[in-house]
This record gives C-alpha cells, sequence and structure tokens, in this order.
C-alpha cells in the first residue's frame, strides 16, 4: 500500500513558489486578457463568459473554471471591477400586515377557488405565512368556542332530562 503524505501547504514552501504561484499568475492573466477581449467585442462579462473566452484564449486550450477566477483573489478583484453586472442596493421587503387584519371577516363557501388560487399565488411567503398564521389562530378559537358551546349545550340537555324525569315521578 502507497503511503499518502499530510503534510500541508505550509509545510512544503517550495510547493508554493513552484506550482501554486505560476497558477494563480496564469489565471490573472487569462482573466485579464479575457476580460479585454469580451469588452472589445462588446459583449457582457460575466463568470461564464470569462471561463469560456479563456478557453479560447489560452494556448493549451484549458482555460480558467469561474471557482478558479472567484478563489484567486487578484483575479476576482479584476472580474468584478469589470463585470456586466453591477450590484444594487437591496430594497427591504415590505412591512408585514398584523396578523389578525390578513384574515377576512366572512369567507364565503361558494366562492370562486381559482380566483383565489391566482390571488394566493401572486402573494409572497411572507404574506402566505402571516395569513396562514392568522387562519390557525381564528381556526383555534373557533374551535375553542365550539367546544364551549357543545358544553353549554350538554349541560342544558342533561338539565332538561332530570327536569323531565322529575315531572315524570310527580305525575306517577
Amino acid at each position: 500500500m502507497k503511503s499518502v503524505s499530510r503534510l500541508s501547504p505550509k509545510d512544503r514552501p517550495w510547493l508554493k513558489e513552484k506550482v501554486y504561484a505560476p497558477n494563480r499568475r496564469r489565471t490573472v492573466e487569462l482573466v485579464q486578457k479575457s476580460v479585454d477581449s469580451l469588452a472589445n467585442d462588446q459583449k457582457r462579462i460575466s463568470l461564464s463568459a470569462l471561463a469560456s473566452r479563456s478557453k479560447e484564449i489560452d494556448p493549451d486550450g484549458r482555460g480558467v473554471s469561474e471557482t478558479a477566477i472567484l478563489n484567486n483573489e487578484e483575479a476576482r478583484a479584476y472580474y468584478e471591477q469589470h463585470r456586466s453586472w453591477k450590484a444594487g442596493a437591496r430594497s427591504r421587503p415590505p412591512a408585514l400586515k398584523p396578523i389578525g387584519a390578513t384574515v377576512a371577516a366572512v369567507i364565503k363557501r361558494d366562492r370562486d377557488a381559482a380566483r383565489v388560487r391566482y390571488r394566493y399565488l401572486k402573494s409572497t411567503k411572507g404574506e402566505l405565512v402571516a395569513r396562514l398564521l392568522a387562519v390557525e389562530n381564528a381556526h383555534a378559537v373557533l374551535q375553542e368556542r365550539w367546544l364551549e358551546l357543545n358544553e353549554e349545550i350538554l349541560s342544558w340537555r342533561l338539565r332538561a332530562e332530570r327536569a323531565e324525569s322529575q315531572l315524570r315521578r310527580r305525575e306517577a
């Protein structure tokens, strides 16, 4: 069996000088040439465009991968400086409505299900979660009220049965 060396690149400085440094320089050079070539052709400068153009420019035909561009600090900085896409300011999502306000007071049983479905599909995930929580809360309240009413009905029924049995005893 072969033994595999577990030495890190820190333990082998010669590896950094002879292998890693030339690869990093090659990546930077190919990225710079690819960016310049795409800019001259007035094409979009993106990671995928750089990777494919670098294969065309590279004499070996290997090119540079998107990951190599992103992991090489100098190449990445050059790409980000010249890329077509610019990061904009992220907009904040709209504030969610209060949970109680998201459930309609009356939901008709014969409503148009297709229209309701379409409206839900247009809603954001946050709006759907808020609505679901509101519906669950309303359901819990209604279930509690239903249990209370059934308990009250049962107590009245038991009272009525006792009263009927007392009336029967008096009549008999």
